[in-house]
């Protein structure tokens, strides 16, 4: 840290100066952006993200910008099928220091929540064990030990490996534990992790950072973590080096020039690769979603879906799918998109990519709702969501569905799921679950004290969590 006042300037002066390590340029919508981030960092005011309205559909979603000093991976803009979006907001810039690595260690096994095994019922990661020798109560799996529990409560987290990158902790009830610990500590039993292709590459997401944050690597890491104490495991792929939603579904830079042909065989390979990668390092997803909120389509122009035009997506979607079932046939398949309010476009979707042949097992929808801070939400309320899947249920019967996204409404989101017939909702995944963004409407389930990055659990919200676990049958 700076010993004195001109240390400090000197500091500030160079995170200004390197704001292009945390503001990619593919990500601000003007060069008055990149004012405003610097500003954001020496007075500490907030950078805002733009949000374009639905182009053809009701309404989607913008995420970005960062909600506090030294937020970092907020999301870019984000805007309805058929618009180009807007990309503002972005990752803000980090205090310089020590490199953290506090929380690089994981806790021990403990198995209550896990599958594994060749009958699939023994529990934790060595199939050995559950917290009273049983396995545990919530878990079953195939023969390759997939972790199927009867209700997912699940936590998208992959922000971690950049926050303690910079010296993050996680404390729960005066104990400091790694964040994984905390959230299975009070019911939650699945982790999200999303995976860019080659994020240093130029405009990818860690173009300019220490390290590429959120790339295989990365993943392999905090998923080992998260398997090892046994939780679930789902990896976001999404296919691109950059994020991707409703209006961006930019290809990675090294198959930017490539033919449907040539898109589909990368897409086999890398799919491959990822999963096999992490397969063999005891960190083998249960889960597996190709691509991320692509409603409109993924890898731009080529796999775009509009009108009766699903051909290409299909093609590029089919090769993601055989690559995953190859490694691992019950490795379960999850396509996203984020029209949860809007039964309509949600159907054109499923009858698109279904008419087309694409096989998979769950559909998984982005349901935020107004939040506390006063960000109005994306996808209207948990009535509207309700109404969705109660349809999608009836006309698709051989799908299984979650909640992919969500912040606010925990206990409707969750609801909604699980009172869902024939115990086709499967779960949810909480969305960043320790920020509160200014732009975006999260209601986080931890606090900071003292730092941005000392993250202290809100007793109140875990114990929401607990209750609901309970409820549900899976503590």
């Amino acid at each position: 840290m700076p010993a004195n006042e001109t240390d400090i300037g000197v500091t500030i002066a160079r995170m200004v100066l390197g704001m292009a390590s945390f503001f990619p340029l593919s990500r601000l919508s003007s060069r008055s952006g990149w004012l405003a981030a610097a500003l954001f960092i020496a007075g500490n005011s907030a950078c805002s993200s733009a949000r374009n309205p639905d182009a053809a559909s009701g309404g989607s979603s913008g995420r970005g910008g960062a909600g506090g000093a030294y937020n970092s991976g907020a999301r870019a803009g984000e805007s309805g099928l058929g618009s180009a979006g807007i990309s503002m907001g972005g990752t803000a810039n980090q205090p310089t220091g020590g490199t953290g690595g506090a929380l690089a260690g994981s806790a021990g096994a403990s198995g209550d929540q896990s599958s594994g095994g060749a009958s699939g019922n023994a529990g934790g990661p060595a199939a050995t064990g559950g917290n009273a020798g049983s396995g545990g109560n919530a878990g079953s799996g195939g023969a390759s030990g997939v972790y199927k529990p009867p209700f997912i409560l699940g936590a998208d987290i992959t922000i971690t490996m950049e926050d303690e990158y910079w010296g993050a902790t996680y404390t729960d009830a005066g104990q400091q534990k790694p964040i994984e610990r905390v959230l299975k500590d009070h019911g939650f039993n699945f982790i999200r992790i999303d995976t860019f292709v080659n994020p240093g590459a130029a405009g990818g997401f860690a173009a300019s950072m220490p390290q590429p944050f959120r790339d295989l690597a990365h993943t392999i890491t905090l998923a080992k973590r998260v398997k090892s104490i046994g939780m679930g495991f789902l990896l976001d792929l999404h296919y691109s080096d950059t994020w991707t939603n409703p209006g961006a579904q930019t290809p990675p830079a090294a198959w930017a020039s490539l033919s449907l042909t040539a898109l589909e065989t990368q897409v086999y390979n890398y799919t491959k690769d990822a999963v096999s990668q992490l397969k063999a390092a005891s960190a083998m997803p249960d889960i597996v979603q190709i691509g991320n909120e692509i409603t409109g389509g993924m890898l731009w122009e080529t796999g775009r879906a509009s009108g009766t035009n699903f051909g290409n997506l299909a093609t590029l979607l089919k090769a993601g799918i055989r690559a995953v079932r190859e490694v691992d046939p019950d490795i379960q398949i999850l396509l996203h998109i984020e029209k949860c309010n809007n039964i309509t476009t949600s159907q054109w979707w499923l009858d698109g990519v279904l008419g087309a042949g694409v096989a998979f097992d769950i559909l998984g929808q982005s349901c935020y709702a107004t939040a506390p801070n006063g960000v109005a939400g994306y996808q209207g309320t948990p009535a509207e969501w309700q109404a969705t899947f109660a349809a999608l249920v009836t006309k698709y019967p051989k799908l299984k569905f979650v909640i992919a996204e969500y912040s606010a409404q925990q206990r409707a989101a969750n609801d909604t799921m699980f009172n869902l017939p024939d115990h086709r909702g499967l779960g949810s995944f909480n969305w960043d679950p320790t920020r509160a963004y200014e732009t975006h409407p999260n209601h986080p389930l931890f606090s900071t004290k003292e730092a941005w990055n000392r993250f202290v659990a809100i007793p109140e919200l875990m114990a929401l969590y607990e209750k609901m676990a309970a409820d549900y049958g899976i503590k």
